[in-house]
């Protein structure tokens, strides 16, 4: 009897596995039949003037803060880029942002909108090759801060549209350019009032390209082609605040636990029982996308989540980027006890910030750790749930092409962007946001954003330039 179970164990094992590898081979051969389309690139046709462009761009210090930079720097591109200011139509001139409408012949189309930031984060001396804000070319490269997030694609975009204008290009639909002036607080004088403006004036779109994911060498080990990832979304952003309240008094005679080492207590649970794996759609994506560019050994495991998911989950656990693609995290960031060394607190207080996937709620996590009891919970700040774009329209494949054409040979996934960005606020205007830098990078130079020792690439800035005319030229969707 336990033979014949053991035997109709190891049967039902064998057809499971049967049936995935034969699947595994039945996608790989189905999607290597497929060929890419490409289209005609409009090179860039004065990368050594850009770079110099970028260069000086990076002296100007757009911290949100300082107000005159952002006046300094718009004058700067005023004089650059004549023609984008001369031909193009500016509008909401009452604010720190810039707007320019490229008009398109068939006013039927709805327009399409390429965005970037502005302001960076602020930075010191300490650590840099160069000076931040110094604008310094070396070996190739353009150092300073805000040269690769956002600056980089901000004066690529100017240069393509320049470029076009000389070129006397007119495009097919209207596009507009904004730059918003706040993207790296997240407030609400940048791209959130350009959105509710367009919103109310019932502007809606086509299509929204922000910075986002890049072109990537040695995103997974397993392929040695270039990774494209596009962000269909992004994590939810929530803050909230933890405190505990126990009496305190004087250090030398405690009374354990205090507030101090009840907070640590509930911060400690947080840490070490991470919230529940998932894959999203974007995520599930991603993994067909790889799977069916990776060796048999990997394919056979990301074509059938359904049968390794927990493998894959063990895996992604080990990387941080990648743990974030599966599940929403917590990451505590700021603490409070005493203002004294001999003083116990009566109240100790800590800051969590929650990276929220698409469709969960702060409240569900919120409800799971008070159970625990002891601590009080109180969401400080929360930015609105992102949506995820699809990926089988026209507008997804027409990025597709797009960088198929500037990158070849490289795998174009999708995937969830973990940071924030202000593509977030024209989801109100625009059913197709995504999120993409044109740069071909590796994990040193991602490494480098809001970091010392920023820089972008002259060839990435011949590439960015290139895209971006590509994407307005060959638009026919």
């Amino acid at each position: 009897m336990i033979i014949w179970i053991i035997i109709s164990f190891l049967s039902i094992v064998l057809s499971i596995l049967f049936i995935a590898i034969a699947r595994t081979l039945f996608i790989i051969h189905q999607k290597k039949g497929k060929k890419s389309s490409f289209y005609q690139i409009s090179s860039d046709t004065n990368t050594k003037d850009a770079s110099v462009h970028l260069a000086k761009a990076t002296t100007f210090k757009t911290v949100i803060t300082n107000e005159s930079a952002f006046f300094d720097f718009q004058n700067y591109l005023r004089l650059t880029y004549p023609l984008v200011h001369s031909s193009l139509k500016q509008v909401y001139c009452d604010t720190q942002n810039l707007v320019f409408i490229y008009e398109g012949s068939d006013k039927s189309l709805l327009p399409g909108l390429l965005i970037a930031h502005q302001d960076v984060v602020p930075a010191d001396d300490e650590g840099w090759i160069h000076p931040p804000y110094q604008g310094d070319i070396k070996d190739g490269f353009i150092y300073g801060r805000g040269s690769f997030d956002d600056k980089g694609s901000l004066i690529a975009i100017f240069e393509a549209v320049e470029q076009l204008l000389q070129e006397q290009f007119i495009p097919k639909r209207t596009w507009y350019l904004a730059f918003g002036c706040d993207e790296e607080t997240r407030g609400e004088k940048g791209a959130a009032l350009l959105a509710a403006r367009m919103e109310k004036e019932n502007i809606h779109f086509s299509v929204v390209l922000d910075e986002g994911g890049a072109v990537v060498n040695g995103f997974f080990k397993a392929i040695k082609d270039p990774i494209a990832a596009i962000g269909l979304c992004e994590k939810g952003n929530v803050h909230v605040q933890l405190e505990s309240f126990v009496e305190g008094g004087h250090s030398s005679t405690p009374k354990n636990p205090t507030s101090v080492a009840t907070l640590a207590k509930e911060i400690a649970y947080i840490e070490y029982h991470p919230l529940k794996a998932r894959l999203t759609l974007p995520i599930k994506e991603m993994l067909y996308n790889l799977g069916i560019h990776s060796p048999f050994s990997f394919a056979f495991i990301l074509l059938n989540t359904w049968l390794f998911k927990p493998i894959i989950f063990s895996i992604f656990k080990k990387n941080p980027t990648m743990n974030a693609l599966i599940r929403s995290t917590v990451a505590v960031t700021m603490t409070k006890g005493s203002d004294a060394a001999n003083i116990i607190p009566t109240k100790a207080s800590a800051v969590l910030n929650i990276r929220l996937l698409p469709d969960e709620n702060v409240e569900a996590i919120i409800q799971k750790y008070k159970k625990r009891g002891g601590i009080t919970y109180q969401v400080l700040h929360q930015n609105q749930s992102s949506r995820i774009s699809r990926t089988d329209n026209k507008e997804f494949a027409h990025l597709k092409t797009t960088i198929s054409s500037v990158f070849p040979r490289t795998i174009i996934t999708p995937y969830i962007m973990t940071g924030g960005s202000d593509a977030l606020h024209y989801e109100r205007v625009c059913d197709n946001v995504y999120r993409f830098t044109p740069a071909l990078m590796d994990n040193d130079e991602l490494s480098r954003m809001h970091n010392i020792n920023e820089r972008f690439s002259i060839k990435n800035l011949s590439f960015a330039i290139s895209f971006y005319k590509t994407f307005i030229t060959q638009d026919s969707f």
